[in-house]
């Protein structure tokens, strides 16, 4: 039995330590595409940022594509972690939470090599890692968002409605813009229709803040 657990420490060890060296090479990939662009980066820079042996990059990731998508799916759940702070924060009208997701959401691509990274997530043969990504930050996202929704219908802002099923209606909205616009410029307008829209849809007949 003591022989069974030291083993098992064993290999929790190693997959601990399995997991450190794959985000140290995450890391390096992050700050050579911020540095270099994604087109411009290759694996050699990758490991010698990480200051791995090259074989090592293998023994985590096949491609290059695949540490691309590793880097993409940080970044949107840091992102899906950001709007979900700014959407708690009840110090602020249940419009101005949905506004302020909006905003956020504004900022996506603001890095030339963000924009590259959704180009080249948008690609058809990363479609699959695209939609599980999106949807695992919906799901992140929609608690928080079903109780902004509740709370406008409480306050009197939206119509009464179902609060779970209008926040999905709600995200699913803003999650689908980048298949619908034409590129980064398209955005700023895109945000201001999609507030407009998801406010009005909810009910809301007020001022839209800006």
């Amino acid at each position: 039995m003591l022989g069974s657990s030291v083993e098992s420490g064993r290999r929790g060890s190693r997959g601990v330590q399995r997991e450190r060296r794959r985000q140290t090479l995450v890391d390096a990939a992050l700050a050579v595409f911020a540095s270099k662009g994604v087109a411009g980066t290759s694996v050699d820079d990758i490991v010698r940022a990480a200051g791995v042996a090259k074989g090592t990059f293998y023994l985590y990731f096949e491609t290059k594509d695949e540490v691309v998508s590793a880097v993409a799916q940080r970044i949107v759940e840091g992102v899906s972690d950001r709007m979900d702070a700014v959407m708690a924060d009840r110090d602020r009208s249940p419009v101005n939470r949905i506004l302020a997701f909006g905003n956020a959401v504004r900022q996506i691509g603001s890095e030339p090599y963000e924009r590259d990274l959704i180009e080249v997530f948008h690609r058809p043969e990363n479609r699959a890692i695209h939609d599980r990504l999106g949807e695992r930050a919906m799901d992140h996202m929609k608690p928080t968002m079903t109780a902004i929704v509740a709370d406008g219908i409480e306050q009197g802002l939206f119509r009464r409605q179902d609060p779970t099923r209008a926040a999905t209606f709600a995200l699913a909205c803003f999650a689908i813009m980048h298949d619908v616009i034409a590129g980064p410029a398209d955005v700023p307008a895109a945000i201001d229709e999609l507030d407009a829209f998801v406010l009005r849809g909810l009910g809301y007949d007020g001022d839209l803040p800006r």
